[in-house]
């Protein structure tokens, strides 16, 4: 089997002995090619490029935005070559979409859970959500969220390190400095018509969860799922009680239905979100930077992707 390997040296912890061990053990087992990504988009390019070339197998090592740039170059629309099956080892700070996927968060024991699905062929084929013309894997947003992931790249561009503190840091300081919290200026439409206006921050959720702090799950939307459409939560406070409260519910898990300052879009195919004034956002963490407006589709049967055989 032809596999290509992406690995971002970049990435939070799939550096060192452990991305060696990983690399042998897959060289091992397949016609293996080691890509290493230098620069943004990089990943994307890889990938496209693999399919282009009649690839069997993908294999990232990286964090959910090397996983999100390779999952646009292998579904880039000017080739008509088969898509190659994708593989995620986990490589980065939360590691949100191997983990939704039922892998292991260390890295080494994912290398082999993908060694042995392969060999059996447990994979899957899973939608994914596409942000204008961006996929993305497990959730998107605009607003607060998106401009505390702006704020950390800012941060890593600098030469720091991801990590829980950093978010914590960035997301505070975002909040009483940069922050409107007196005024919405977002309006969210859905394909069935259901219109939510004066909303602060929209969250769209492919699967759960919709983040990781460590070992602790956060959810925005408990009904997200690969077997439903996007589910849309639309904050509509921005008052530091509020937003205190939701992270506790997201962080328990309370059931979306029974939380307060939100309304919810289900299970829908399709979203339009407009602003007023441009906006932060992001998808899978990954920034896209300002915007005004967007259409958010449901794309299904999108990618196949390989699972633990346990799942």
């Amino acid at each position: 089997m032809r596999a290509v390997l992406i690995t971002n040296p970049s990435a939070s912890t799939s550096g060192g002995w452990s991305r060696d061990v990983i690399v042998r053990s897959l060289e091992a087992e397949y016609d293996l090619e080691t890509l290493f990504t230098t620069h943004r988009g990089h990943a994307t390019d890889i990938a496209a490029d693999a399919r282009r070339r009649g690839i069997d197998l993908v294999i990232t090592i990286g964090g959910d935005g090397t996983i999100n740039e390779t999952i646009n170059g292998l579904l880039r629309e000017d080739c008509d070559l088969a898509v190659p099956l994708l593989a995620t080892i986990p490589g980065g700070l939360a590691n949100v979409f191997p983990r939704a996927l039922g892998l292991s968060s260390d890295a080494m024991a994912a290398c082999g859970q993908i060694i042995e699905a392969v060999a059996a062929r447990s994979v899957r084929t899973i939608p994914l959500g596409k942000w204008n013309e961006r996929y993305f894997c497990f959730n998107a947003g605009i607003g607060f969220d998106a401009g505390i992931v702006e704020a950390v790249e800012a941060h890593r561009a600098d030469g720091q390190k991801a990590s829980p503190a950093l978010y914590m840091m960035a997301g505070f300081k975002h909040y009483f400095e940069e922050t409107d919290r007196t005024t919405a200026h977002l309006t969210v439409t859905s394909d069935s018509g259901h219109t939510i206006e004066n909303v602060f921050m929209l969250i769209v959720q492919n699967t759960t969860p919709w983040s990781f702090i460590g070992h602790v799950a956060l959810d925005f939307s408990t009904e997200a799922s690969f077997e439903r459409g996007l589910e849309a939560v639309a904050l509509t406070s921005m008052s530091p009680v509020s937003v205190a409260t939701y992270l506790a519910e997201a962080a328990a898990r309370i059931p979306t239905s029974r939380r307060s300052n939100v309304e919810v879009i289900s299970d829908t195919s399709s979203i339009t979100v407009t602003s007023d004034i441009e906006l932060p956002v992001q998808v899978d963490g990954d920034s896209l930077g300002l915007m005004r407006q967007a259409r958010i589709v449901a794309v299904p049967e999108a990618l196949e992707v390989v699972i633990p055989l346990e799942s």
